[in-house]
């Protein structure tokens, strides 16, 4: 093959590979950019070797590629005390070796197709979560002044005692642990949890 156009499929799928990656670090991802480039760069290294050593049948060998990054994906899903996050992450991969396996075999309208389907999906998902649809929710543990007045609690903005996952009550430290499952998107989120962190009332706060 063209040591030209191998350069040029490289080029190209290392740049856009790192402008995906690049802005899924900004959005606080749990997978970081060079993990897409190297996904994107391998696949299509070895969408070039399928082409050249069984360039009549190259498929047996992507198919592996495709089954391969998808064990990798699975990497990206981890469980929380409630639920498993990380889908959008590992899908991400995963559609990101297919972007660099059609481009090492030279599909460039179908790698323009997927990539170009990529940012459409990112975009919609970060437009989705800053109007709070589809928000995941987060697990707020607040620990509050025994005693609490009505009217100082409903000051804090906490849902309903009644609400709460769990109560802890301790009478010798006049304390009372209370566990809340919140749906802010994250910058609400964090201006939220450090405006609640400066109340008297507020003795300590985990957020999972």
């Amino acid at each position: 093959m063209d040591t030209n156009l191998v350069l040029a499929r490289f080029g190209v799928a290392f740049v856009l590979a790192f402008a995906l990656g690049l802005v899924r670090q900004k959005l606080g991802k749990p997978v970081g950019f060079g993990t897409f480039i190297f996904v994107a760069l391998g696949s299509c290294a070895l969408a070039l070797t399928a082409k050249s050593l069984r360039p009549n049948d190259p498929l047996p060998l992507l198919g592996s590629v495709v089954t391969g990054v998808g064990f990798l994906g699975a990497g990206a899903l981890f469980r929380t005390a409630d639920r498993v996050v990380g889908f959008t992450s590992a899908a991400t991969i995963w559609i990101c070796a297919v972007f660099g396996l059609t481009l090492g075999i030279g599909q460039y309208s179908i790698a323009a197709l997927v990539y170009a389907a990529i940012w459409i999906v990112i975009a919609v998902d970060h437009l989705l979560q800053s109007r709070w649809l589809g928000v995941h929710e987060r697990k707020l543990t607040v620990e509050l002044r025994l005693g609490l007045a009505s009217d100082e609690y409903a000051r804090l903005g906490l849902p309903p005692l009644d609400q709460a996952q769990s109560m802890e009550f301790d009478r010798g430290q006049h304390r009372l642990v209370a566990t809340f499952s919140i749906d802010r998107p994250p910058g609400h989120l964090v201006d939220y949890v450090q405006t609640l962190g400066r109340a008297d009332s507020v003795l300590g706060l985990r957020l999972e």
